[in-house]
């Protein structure tokens, strides 16, 4: 599974403030620590509201993480300035994160993701709002997969993110997001799919435990991509176990070399 870790983000209260203070300390503890727990990716999401605040954010943030973790980035924007800084300064290829089919986003957010060699976050939203059905989700995937492809973009520098919706306002929100991963999956085999799986939860307690069963389920359809925190106890063993029930982790292999590492907890 790829595993985008998505703690550096300006809307978390303590990363906003350590951006705004310039307190490189807590963003280095912070990306070292996901990548210790195994992300593929650290997300950076510098976001402000202040005229040209995000691209310097987007900078200053770019050179401390990769200055002090070998992992790569994906960058996290939908400003322009800042994402075209970011693919920029990435020293290995990353993840633009993300482009959708809302108007002002495609047409400012495609051409960046045509000239960098990155992988794309391909978010199902449009100028009509979330996607509410299974078949509103493989639409609106088969446009951006169209328009991602006919940039130049390969299918498996796809990540198609679904939109998950929590289950707290909809209880059908889970099955028919888990169905779309499967019809997704099953009509594009080599597309990456996944997202903000968390979102899932809000508003429920004890959150993980909702989130867990979102990722069993999800990775057993397709999914194979999580922007989540790998620091939250028990997250990553749940990911490789049920990698390993899914028939994705050959002689589950993955999951016994976590526990010999004592990653499994």
């Amino acid at each position: 599974m790829i595993i985008i870790g998505e703690k550096i983000n300006a809307t978390r209260k303590a990363i906003g403030a350590a951006i705004e203070a310039g307190d490189a300390e807590l963003i280095i503890k912070t990306a070292t620590e996901q990548a210790e727990a195994g992300a593929d990716y650290i997300d950076i999401n510098g976001g402000s509201p202040k005229e040209g605040q995000e691209a310097k954010n987007m900078q200053w943030l770019m050179d401390l993480v990769q200055a002090n973790t070998d992992t790569p980035v994906a960058v996290d924007s939908a400003n322009p300035e800042a994402v075209k800084i970011g693919l920029g300064l990435a020293k290995i290829k990353p993840i633009l994160n993300s482009i959708s089919l809302e108007t002002d986003r495609i047409e400012q957010i495609l051409p960046l993701a045509k000239d960098h060699d990155c992988m794309v976050v391909a978010l199902l939203m449009s100028d009509d709002g979330t996607p509410m059905s299974k078949d509103d989700r493989v639409t609106r995937a088969d446009d951006l997969i169209e328009k991602l492809t006919g940039i130049g973009k390969k299918i498996d520098e796809i990540i198609v993110d679904p939109c998950f919706l929590p289950v707290s306002a909809d209880p059908g929100s889970g099955r028919t997001v888990i169905d779309a991963v499967a019809a997704i999956h099953e009509k594009y085999p080599d597309v990456h799919i996944g997202g903000g799986c968390s979102n899932i939860s809000f508003g429920l307690p004890k959150r993980k435990l909702v989130n867990f069963a979102l990722l069993s389920q999800a990775i057993y359809v397709g999914m194979d991509t999580g922007i989540i925190d790998p620091c939250i106890p028990g997250i990553i063993a749940t990911i490789l176990a049920a990698e390993a029930v899914a028939g994705k982790d050959e002689f589950c292999m993955g999951y016994v070399t976590a526990e010999r590492e004592g990653r499994l907890g």
